[in-house]
């Protein structure tokens, strides 16, 4: 590490951090510490070279710093004093992050949201936006929401110069394991991320140090809006689980753009943009398959191909595994892949490849639920016809028609019913996947 700018910055980085930590405002500390708020302001931006050290030490005392904490404080002041780096001085060095994952090579039948995703990037990048900027992408499990924010990323990372962080928040994990039978589920899921937990993995990456990060949620949150305020960064809050979750972790500059993704449309969040992203059109559905399997393999079967993408629902998830299954087995014509799948009781055990599992997806929405909603998804399969109203799934599910109204608004906002007005519907394959859960649960 050089000496110099990177001391004197990480100095500043962390006399901010330890002034938020302790709630105090530059005035406040200038008033305890017998300093000017300009002093003050300049070490923090990095601008003070050499910091006196009878200031240095009224800023400890004013910050009740002691011990080690008071030596590291004291020690990283001085560091621009020495030829050499202390070893022993943990330096909160300003870093660009770029968390994003790979994006998929085969991004299809997204233009529309993307393009409204640009426009959101500009507006907040040119500074015409006057508060920081929410983009929610919600919908059904199996759409590619979360392939979607990180193509789009990519796409639109580079606005952003101090960097792109992503954060997977594991929204979809089980609340209640012991209703559901799948093993596979109980085995993928690492429990849904604390947003105190979250906050502190955001100050890593911006550089605070360990021992600078506050221990309490409400002061980490602070530190790390203060942080950001300046900044123009790219957060991608991947898998939401409610706003509760994901609302402490939204900057407060307004040059930040945050994309989220969840499977509800986390309407309690002021002021966010709501993107829903549901099934793919016909012709980009074809396109995603052709991308993985390859034009000339469904030309020579087109009615074959419009089934399979038929069977699969048009749900980008259930493609990519078709897709994936085809890929693999080279001597398959399409209309062996599309037996397996006429078949609805072994529809979606043959929509598995590897661990793209769409069971399995629509699994993790299932088991949050509450056991009167359950029941009604359960019996909901039931209901003849391709739509419905909540006079009929009264009737089907045994309650009165307002807890069969609520239950089926709770049964969209969780993605296992699509919503058609004053009336209902299932997807294909998520009435499948109910009735599966009624012959195993009733």
């Amino acid at each position: 590490m050089r000496v110099g700018i990177e001391h004197r910055a990480g100095f500043g980085q962390w006399l901010r951090a330890l002034r938020d930590t302790r709630g105090l405002t530059q005035e406040e500390l200038a008033e305890a510490s017998g300093s000017s708020v300009r002093t003050i302001r300049e070490m923090e931006r990095g601008r003070v070279r050499t910091p006196q050290r009878r200031t240095v030490a009224l800023l400890a005392d004013a910050l009740g710093l002691a011990g080690t904490d008071r030596d590291r404080f004291v020690g990283l002041a001085r560091a621009g004093h020495r030829p050499q780096p202390d070893p022993g001085i943990v330096a909160a060095t300003p870093v660009v992050p770029s968390e994003l994952p790979a994006a998929v090579p085969n991004l299809v039948g997204r233009e529309a949201e993307l393009a409204v995703l640009a426009r959101l990037t500009a507006g907040v990048t040119d500074g015409s936006a006057t508060t920081a900027s929410v983009v929610v992408l919600h919908g059904p499990p199996g759409t590619g929401k979360s392939s979607l924010a990180v193509a789009a990323g990519h796409r639109l990372g580079t606005a952003f110069t101090d960097g792109q962080l992503f954060l997977d928040l594991h929204g979809t994990a089980p609340a209640d394991t012991g209703r559901a039978d799948s093993a596979r589920a109980d085995s993928a899921f690492a429990g849904i991320v604390d947003p105190a937990e979250a906050l502190a993995g955001l100050l890593r990456s911006l550089g605070v140090p360990e021992e600078a990060i506050p221990g309490p949620p409400e002061q980490r949150g602070r530190l790390f809006r203060t942080l950001t305020r300046d900044r123009r960064l790219l957060i991608v809050a991947d898998d939401v689980a409610d706003e509760a979750q994901v609302r402490p972790l939204l900057p407060a500059g307004r040059h930040c753009l945050t994309l989220v993704t969840s499977r509800r449309p986390l309407t309690g969040l002021t002021g966010a943009v709501r993107v829903p992203v549901g099934l793919l059109a016909p012709d980009a559905a074809w396109r995603l398959l052709a991308s993985i399997t390859g034009e000339d393999r469904l030309a020579t079967d087109p009615t074959g191909t419009a089934e399979l993408v038929e069977l699969c629902g048009r749900l980008p998830l259930a493609i990519r595994v078709a897709g994936n299954r085809l890929a693999s087995r080279p001597g398959w014509p399409v209309a062996q892949l599309v037996a397996q799948l006429a078949d609805p009781r072994r529809r979606l055990t043959a929509l598995t490849a590897g661990d793209l599992d769409v069971r399995a997806t629509f699994d993790v929405s299932y088991r949050r639920l509450g056991a009167m909603i359950a029941g009604v998804f359960r019996r909901a399969s039931l209901v003849p016809g391709a739509e419905f109203d909540a006079g009929l799934l009264a009737a089907v599910t045994r309650v009165d028609v307002d807890s069969a109204a609520a239950a089926a608004e709770e049964l969209v906002d969780a993605g296992l019913l699509l919503p058609r007005g004053d009336r209902y519907a299932f997807h294909g394959l998520t009435r499948i996947y109910a009735r599966e859960r009624l012959a195993l649960e009733e």
